[in-house]
């Protein structure tokens, strides 16, 4: 058909003209609905299906969390005491117990005597608001008392450093001492974090500690205040040796570290002492970046899952320090203080002086579950790069010196300036 183009469409023809294109838009936006509602019961199947299988769950926060082995309810050793749980609740429910129950605090008990029953007293349940106070710990500053803490033998908190001009030393609390109540509540066997957690607090609020020193029950009020992270601590000592002494493994403690060590080089030490004694460890990739900074280009540590799935961290920087070293370490040096002092040793790095290491070889993760809950449990163990196995053992020092309790002078300390006085006389007779 041809159009006049000086003729106008009659009107009749613009009403079609305008039916069709309606029509048409009419039938796109079907098409698209239809195609979303497509999409959407095909998600939402898939979505079903991840929940049945147990590999996708929905928190109590409205966050998704999915999960590459699936988990469900109605698995595992719950069907088999539940039922009993039950019973032993209405028993004690029914009028025959006297006094009243905390059914939320008695579920908590129930997961973490389950945690408990595995035997690794790394692997740990963390109820909503525990988990939520561990995760507030910052890695540059904190608001607490001014203390490294680690977990002792029988169950309490040693202070391992009580840092001075901090909240903790002001109040009278020095290392070594034990912390065995937090504003009355008795922490001993209690998780490292936890207790911590608990220690912490608000600017300007009291914390009251119960601690025992050399047999002898002591209590202290403390004042929180804002704790300024200062892990690493150094001076030059005699006949130029640097001595470097570090509290504890955080993620600023690679900066500070190598700052320290720049330092003193531009002050001409031609040895250098590194003490890691009382250090309970910290992060694993702050102590394999450290390490990278001071050994040659290799292998540092390895991890090793109970299936044999092995992951390395080596050393990649192009960065060596080549003067001699010694490495000071005791009972309270673990974890990623072992890991440290183990790559030297088998590097060869440093002559390792004191006495044998704590023996933490192992490495945990923290799981967060859909109820604001957590779980930490241990997931591999950790090899030095010659194979060493530390966990239950630790590392050997090269050099066994002992520091008794009335020592009047640091014996390890003066065996590794020695040490390294003999190194450097050899250098410069060669």
């Amino acid at each position: 058909m041809e159009y006049d183009n000086n003729r106008p469409f009659s009107s009749e023809g613009a009403a079609q003209e305008r039916k069709r294109k309606h029509a048409l838009g009419k039938g796109v936006i079907i098409g698209v609905v239809a195609t979303l509602l497509v999409v959407i019961l095909a998600l939402s199947c898939v979505f079903m299906g991840l929940i049945r299988s147990g590999n996708l769950h929905i928190g109590i926060d409205g966050r998704i969390y999915v999960q590459d082995v699936g988990t469900s309810d109605n698995e595992g050793i719950g069907t088999k005491v539940e039922g009993k749980l039950n019973a032993l609740d209405s028993l004690l429910g029914d009028g025959f117990y006297f006094d009243d129950v905390d059914d939320e605090k008695a579920a908590d008990n129930i997961f973490k005597a389950y945690l408990a029953a595995y035997g690794d007293k790394y692997t740990v349940y963390y109820t909503p608001e525990e988990y939520k106070s561990m995760m507030e710990s910052t890695s540059g500053s904190f608001y607490g008392i001014g203390a490294v803490c680690q977990k002792a033998d029988d169950g309490s908190i040693l202070i391992s450093e009580a840092y001075e001009d901090a909240p903790a030393y002001k109040a009278g609390i020095r290392n070594g001492d034990k912390v065995t109540e937090v504003n009355g509540e008795d922490i001993t066997g209690m998780d490292l974090s936890v207790a911590v957690a608990l220690i912490k607090g608000e600017k300007g609020t009291d914390v009251n500690l119960t601690v025992m020193r050399n047999g002898e029950k002591l209590s202290f009020t403390v004042t929180r205040d804002k704790i300024d992270i200062k892990t690493v601590s150094s001076e030059v000592l005699e006949n130029n040796i640097g001595y470097i002494y570090i509290s504890q493994f955080d993620d600023v403690t690679t900066e500070q570290f190598k700052s320290a060590v720049d330092d003193l080089q531009k002050q001409g030490i031609t040895g250098l002492v590194i003490d890691i004694r009382n250090n309970p460890g910290g992060v694993l990739k702050t102590v394999a970046d450290m390490l990278d900074y001071i050994l040659p280009n290799g292998l540092i540590v390895y991890t090793e899952t109970k299936s044999g799935k092995r992951q390395e961290y080596s050393g990649s920087d192009n960065h060596e320090l080549n003067i001699p070293m010694a490495v000071l370490v005791n009972g309270n040096s673990a974890s990623a203080s072992e890991i440290f002092a183990g790559a030297m040793q088998d590097y060869d790095k440093a002559q390792i002086i004191g006495t044998q290491t704590f023996g933490k070889g192992i490495v945990q993760t923290i799981r967060p579950l859909t109820d604001g809950s957590a779980v930490k449990y241990t997931i591999a163990k950790y090899f030095t790069p010659k194979g060493q196995d530390i966990h239950g053992k630790g590392v050997t020092p090269d050099s066994i010196v002992e520091l008794p309790d009335d020592a009047t002078e640091d014996v390890q300390l003066k065996a590794a300036v020695e040490y390294l006085n003999g190194k450097m006389s050899v250098s410069a007779a060669e």
